[in-house]
């Protein structure tokens, strides 16, 4: 048995950006969501170690809004495997044609499935997330459409799980997959070993947006995912769009319903046109298709 801290925050309204920060920038080892009784969300977040508390007041601060933190706080809790029991109960999860699954998992897959191993129980970059189930699902679409992308980018990658769900469907692709934080970056390069999928097939790289030389001299990109949150996706529409070759995808996912409609207005001015949306509870993920020059 271990010891194990838990910080647990109530909110009202959403809850992605204070999820990205407890997992990008403090580590934390797991991460639930939960209703409370007055239709708050409760985020809990588990660590092996005490997060440093100047850290955490400064993710908090920076990705909560004036108004919406009902109450936080954090506990130590003794000689109890709280992570392993954590993980237990996130089972595996049959989504479209993939099959993700945690370390823990002994059931086998389902026949025909690809599978995923990335480990449960963080709500954001594991397939529990809506956005990340709905950017999943926009992407098996390519491959029913009969597309074959060559050229893949997953744009603040998290834990690299689009990407890693595009070489499966696109084994044939060459993927890159970026994150602005380097804890992020190396979690999605192990996960890539975990997965034995190729380094020459996929790579992952720190880079804020396009500034990184291999990312914006990698020449256009026949698909690209960013599921980060409306903010970020609307002031890089110039330079997602710039570097999507002419017919090539675009899947935007981190969305709330009453976002859609501006980030679709900036997109449109870039000359795309709106190809696909997807609705999960109250997240929405759109997919574009760059328009032929002419």
């Amino acid at each position: 048995m271990i010891d194990c801290w838990c910080f647990s925050a109530a909110l009202q309204g959403q809850t992605l950006p204070l999820e990205t920060g407890l997992e990008a920038v403090l580590n934390a080892e797991a991460i639930s969501i939960e209703k409370t009784d007055a239709g708050h969300s409760l985020i809990m977040a588990w660590f092996e170690d005490e997060p440093d508390p100047e850290q955490l007041s400064a993710v908090v601060s920076r990705s909560v809004k004036r108004g919406q933190l009902i109450d936080q706080q954090i506990v130590c809790y003794k000689g109890r495997d709280w992570l392993a029991e954590n993980r237990k109960a996130f089972p595996p999860l049959h989504l479209g044609p993939f099959w993700i699954y945690g370390g823990h998992v002994t059931q086998a897959q389902p026949a025909g499935s690809m599978p995923l191993l990335v480990e449960a129980a963080q709500a954001f970059g594991s397939g529990t997330h809506p956005t990340t189930q709905a950017c999943l699902l926009a992407l098996a679409e390519q491959r029913k459409k009969k597309r074959s992308p060559r050229r893949i980018l997953d744009m603040g990658c998290g834990s690299a799980i689009l990407a890693m769900a595009a070489q499966r469907l696109f084994p044939a692709a060459n993927i890159l997959a970026v994150d602005n934080d380097p804890v992020s970056v190396r979690t999605a390069q192990k996960n890539r070993q975990k997965n034995q999928i190729s380094p020459m097939k996929m790579r992952a790289i720190v880079s804020e947006g396009f500034a990184d030389r291999t990312v914006s001299r990698n020449g256009t990109y026949d698909l690209i995912m960013a599921n980060i949150l409306a903010g970020p996706l609307r002031r890089m529409a110039a330079d997602l769009t710039r570097n999507l070759r002419p017919s090539g995808q675009l899947i935007l996912s981190g969305l709330l319903h009453h976002q859609v409609q501006q980030l679709v207005g900036d997109y449109l001015a870039h000359k795309l046109t709106l190809e696909m949306r997807l609705d999960l509870d109250n997240w929405c993920c759109l997919v574009f298709k760059k328009r032929q020059r002419g």
